[in-house]
């Protein structure tokens, strides 16, 4: 606890010590308030408070000043009420029982409260949200005497908003409190929260209306109103939460308490895009004013593709408010998540008998897992489907063929009955060698050369590189002389080592995945079939 002037120091009538009328509620709600006073221009701050105290008691006939505690402009914290810790007193009518009341001294309607008094704020609201375990981003109806729901840490005008109490500017100021009380005493919100202010929300371009001196989970709210004629209906607003992980979550949207003279609509349909298609929602705001509500819980991946939709065409009413305020979001499970490994996509297999191998994320939550592999990208036509009752994380498949193309993909469901498909990768299967022959070649006269051609065929992934073997013709051991090697080209110039003896020629092509040709038993063709050409009409063919 922060340290706090006592009344004994600034409360001198003898009426400040009372025994009588005292009652006591644990504290559940946190209640920002300004004086609307002076702040004492010569520093007695003291004087002040005795003189708040004396309106309280003499001008409003109340027993005592009614705020719990006040703080100064300089930080300077005072005891308010009499009673101590946790005691009932008197500044939100029916909110006073189970809420703490901190004034600051001042008016801050358009004024800005001194840093040291804003810390002095933070000082006491964190030590009370502390000690009672208060989570001050929730709401909640707690209070005996309230039957709405309140923010657990709110200014004085959100209790009825019929007052302009702590002032806008203070009041703006509540969202960034919170966010330093719980910094403060080391709270973490389990939820993910996404304001209606945030890029993370869009609406309709229509007629919307903002919700009265500052009403709302993060001091402001759009509303409008709701209508059962489709032809009148123009305001709509999404929500699209940036999800961490995939997941089950718990969705909840905030119905703030605001005076607008009208009820909230009994209808309001949220419809949630989720990772298992689309559900309706409808939700009476009229009975979950000031609290955050369960639209239920869904299954979400990861991203920002999922979405809240909220409009105001209801099939219930016409005329009432329809407000659009934060929703969050609470993580319950992660879902299970397949990345398919091997083959790669894109990749070649050489054997028909192919492994595949995957990964899966929370497999706990696994019920079967399923490979599927096909011929088309819609997976129609199914060439593999294997199903186990249980997470597998790889499988051999022996296929019959080759493709050019196959589609894979595993798809796992969960416990919950939802399936999970993982991406689609493709690989394609090559077993069958080239084929390749020495077609053609022609003598170049007067000189002893040769220009000599070859070609190759392959169904799939095509031929990549060429082996040309020589040796003389007749030869009957098949000794060949390798002449070329690795080669892409299709064509070489060949001098022949004795003028007078003739040559033959095989090719052998290897595919672009390695697989090779067998050699070939017999020539392909040799220099005695060779077309002459007279060198002088062949040269500038040669040199294109």
């Amino acid at each position: 606890k922060p340290f706090v002037i006592s009344r004994e120091v600034w409360c001198t009538s003898p009426a400040c010590n009372y025994t009588e009328g005292l009652s006591y509620q644990p504290v559940t709600h946190l209640i920002l308030h300004h004086t609307v006073s002076g702040t004492g221009s010569d520093g007695d701050s003291a004087a002040v408070v005795r003189a708040i105290w004396a309106y309280h008691t003499s001008g409003r006939g109340w027993r005592d000043i009614g705020y719990n505690f006040l703080v100064d402009t300089k930080g300077v914290l005072f005891e308010g009420h009499l009673g101590g810790d946790d005691v009932v007193g008197i500044h939100a009518s029916g909110a006073n029982a189970g809420s703490m009341a901190l004034a600051m001294i001042g008016t801050y309607s358009t004024t800005k409260p001194p840093d040291q008094m804003r810390t002095s704020i933070v000082d006491l609201f964190s030590w009370k949200a502390e000690q009672r375990g208060i989570d001050v981003f929730d709401a909640s109806n707690t209070l005996p005497n309230i039957d709405w729901g309140l923010p657990n840490l709110m200014g004085h005008r959100d209790v009825y908003g019929t007052t302009e109490c702590p002032g806008g500017v203070a009041h703006a100021l509540i969202p960034s409190i919170r966010d330093e009380v719980a910094a403060r005493i080391g709270l973490e919100s389990p939820h993910i929260y996404v304001d209606e202010l945030s890029s993370a929300f869009r609406k309709s371009d229509a007629n919307w209306y903002v919700g009265p001196l500052q009403c709302g989970n993060n001091a402001h709210s759009w509303y409008t109103w709701s209508t059962t004629d489709p032809v009148q209906a123009a305001n709509w607003g999404e929500w699209r939460p940036e999800i961490p992980d995939n997941g089950r979550y718990d969705i909840e949207v905030y119905v703030p308490y605001c005076n607008t003279g009208r009820s909230e609509t009994t209808g309001a349909p949220y419809t949630v895009t989720h990772a298992g298609g689309t559900t309706e929602v409808l939700v009476n705001q009229d009975d979950r004013v000031g609290l955050w509500t369960s639209i239920g819980q869904y299954e979400l991946r990861a991203g920002n593709e999922n979405s809240i939709r909220l409009s105001d065409l209801t099939r219930s009413d016409s005329g009432r408010g329809i407000w659009f305020d934060a929703i969050r979001l609470l993580p319950l499970e992660s879902f299970p998540e397949v990345t398919v490994t091997m083959p790669a996509d894109g990749s070649w297999s050489r054997e028909r008998e192919v492994q595949f191998r995957w990964e899966i994320v929370n497999p706990e939550r696994v019920q079967s897992t399923v490979l599927q592999v096909a011929t088309d990208e819609q997976f129609q036509n199914r060439i593999v489907n294997e199903i186990w009752p249980t997470p597998i994380y790889g499988s051999s498949i022996q296929f019959t063929q080759d493709y050019s193309t196959l589609y894979w993909r595993v798809v796992v469901a969960s416990d919950s009955g939802s399936e999970y498909p993982s991406a689609i990768s493709r690989f394609g299967i090559d077993t069958e060698a080239p084929t390749s022959n020495v077609t053609r070649m022609y003598w170049l006269q007067p000189v002893e050369l040769y220009q000599v051609y070859w070609e190759g065929t392959d169904a799939l992934t095509g031929v990549g590189l060429y082996n040309i073997d020589v040796r003389p013709a007749g030869t009957s051991n098949g000794a060949w002389t390798p002449w070329l090697r690795e080669v892409s080209s299709t064509s070489a110039m060949f001098s022949p080592p004795n003028a007078a003896e003739a040559y033959e020629f095989r090719s052998q092509a290897t595919d672009r995945l390695g697989n090779a040709e067998e050699p070939h038993e017999t020539a392909d063709i040799s220099t005695e079939q060779a077309t002459s050409l007279d060198f002088g009409f062949y040269l500038p063919l040669a040199m294109r």
